[in-house]
């Protein structure tokens, strides 16, 4: 006969993500520029800021595919390492460190980090074979 499990078990098991020292994440699409993130506009006098559909769509995705590789939640401080494949999809030159805020902001939204304001370290580098991977990412705890 086999055991019920409590609420707490079942959460601490599959629902909350367990403290882990370090993760390594794969991402199959490259990140909106910085740049383009928000877009702006006048309504009533007023300027209004809201996340470009592009960023909000590739966020969303990212979250998704972030969550399905359950690699755990590093909490505190940490250091975040960024390796971008060079010329995703693409010849036109962009700049790395313009990939590391959307990034940031997809592992704070997947549970990964707590909040991006606790990254000690950043560290992003274009590299020329990811393996068909348009990015990874390591996320490990400061000690």
């Amino acid at each position: 006969m086999t055991e019920r499990m409590s609420a707490k078990q079942y959460r601490e098991q599959f629902a909350e993500p367990k403290a882990v020292p370090s993760a390594r994440i794969l991402l199959a699409e490259m990140p909106p520029s910085a740049n383009g993130l928000r877009k702006s506009f006048i309504k009533e006098g007023k300027v209004i800021s809201v996340k470009s559909a592009g960023y909000a769509d590739w966020r969303k995705a990212a979250v998704f595919e972030i969550k399905s590789q359950t690699v755990g939640k590093v909490e505190g401080p940490y250091r975040l390492s960024i390796v971008a494949q060079r010329h995703w999809r693409s010849k036109r030159a962009r700049d790395i460190d313009n990939i590391i805020k959307p990034i940031s902001d997809a592992l704070v939204k997947a549970g990964v980090v707590h909040d991006d304001s606790l990254a000690e370290c950043v560290t992003a580098r274009w590299v020329d074979d990811l393996q068909g991977h348009a990015v990874v990412v390591d996320v490990e705890v400061c000690r």
